[in-house]
């Protein structure tokens, strides 16, 4: 370019007739509008990034989702599991275990908890024919996220089953509608 300014060659793209004005005037043109192209570009890329990072969140959220799902059913497996083997581990030895001692050792492994028995707050919950307030009462400790997985597969297999009905008919739609609600029940834990 330094050359063609002052006059000591002449660019293979001059056109026939073009001044030195023109062409560069045409020149700066063209090359704007490539810097626009570019920025058009540029503009869009940076749009998909975005985009691709706003995905990756919603990515690295459920993953992190999945792994505290992941993390809470293999601890409440853990639980269950430590306490079959330790009712194995006596069985094997020849021991046996009575009501109190399988009690006892589910709670040792995290399957149940004790409560002091209040005939007011435990009326409904338990049988109560031989308790007496401040009497040792055992529940079942709850496993939400095993609950909710096996809702989730429950509810699976209801919406696998109604889609089997295909469509088109009274009766069919009439299924499909019952089997989405009984689904969104499962889900929720209002059914079992």
């Amino acid at each position: 370019m330094e050359g063609f300014l002052r006059g000591k060659c002449i660019p293979g793209d001059l056109k026939v007739n073009e001044t030195n004005a023109e062409y560069l005037v045409r020149k700066f043109i063209e090359a704007e509008e490539r810097c626009a192209a570019l920025s058009a570009k540029l503009s869009m890329i940076n749009d998909l990034m975005e985009v691709a990072e706003q995905a990756n969140k919603l990515a690295q959220e459920a993953t992190e989702k999945l792994v505290q799902e992941r993390n809470a059913l293999a601890a409440e497996n853990a639980r269950a599991t430590s306490f079959i083997n330790a009712y194995l581990d006596i069985a094997i030895q020849g021991g046996a275990l009575d009501g109190f001692a399988v009690q006892e050792l589910a709670l040792k492994h995290g399957l149940l908890r004790k409560e002091e028995y209040c005939a007011e707050r435990h009326r409904d919950m338990v049988y109560a024919a031989d308790l007496k307030d401040g009497d040792d009462v055992y529940f079942r400790v709850e496993n939400p996220a095993t609950d909710d997985f096996l809702a989730e597969v429950r509810a699976q297999g209801v919406e696998m089953f109604s889609e089997k009905f295909g469509g088109g008919t009274l009766l069919s739609n009439m299924v499909k509608e019952v089997a989405a609600d009984f689904a969104a029940k499962l889900r929720k834990g209002v059914v079992q």
